[in-house]
């Protein structure tokens, strides 16, 4: 099947200059009909949906190069230990950010009865700054 630059974007939420910029930068290779205009295999958008993936797990865009290149490869065991090494420095990052925003979430929610009155902030606007303080710390401590 063949999908046109219009049809892709739909496809993958991906706007048409990011399709451009990924062409670009050499993660995907639409071909041409005749006209000069891009088409889209099964295979770009196989791509397109993992780097999809990927920009939601906050891969650079070094990573995904990486992980689109390795899959292309014929298997070795020197892909296998790269593979691995970007995987669990990912593992290592999102489990990070998910105890930051499992804080953030507990902040949110401590705010929420604080809202009802000036007074309530108030008394408690110390400990409000002092979590604050704490969750980025540990957002740069960890970025």
């Amino acid at each position: 099947m063949k999908w046109t630059i219009r049809q892709t974007t739909k496809e993958t939420g991906l706007s048409a200059d990011t399709l451009r910029y990924y062409e670009k930068e050499g993660m995907i290779s639409p071909k041409r009909h005749e006209n000069g205009y891009r088409y889209y295999d099964e295979r770009d958008i196989s791509i397109l949906k993992n780097i999809v993936v990927m920009k939601y797990a906050h891969f650079t865009l070094a990573e995904m190069k990486s992980m689109e290149e390795l899959q292309t490869r014929e298997a070795n065991s020197e892909c296998n230990e790269i593979c691995k090494q970007i995987l669990n420095s990912k593992i290592t990052e999102l489990n990070q950010a998910i105890l930051n925003y499992q804080k953030i979430v507990t902040l949110l929610e401590a705010l929420l009865p604080m809202v009802d009155s000036i007074e309530a902030y108030r008394s408690n606007e110390e400990r409000v700054d002092e979590f604050i303080s704490n969750i980025f710390n540990d957002i740069q401590s960890s970025g």
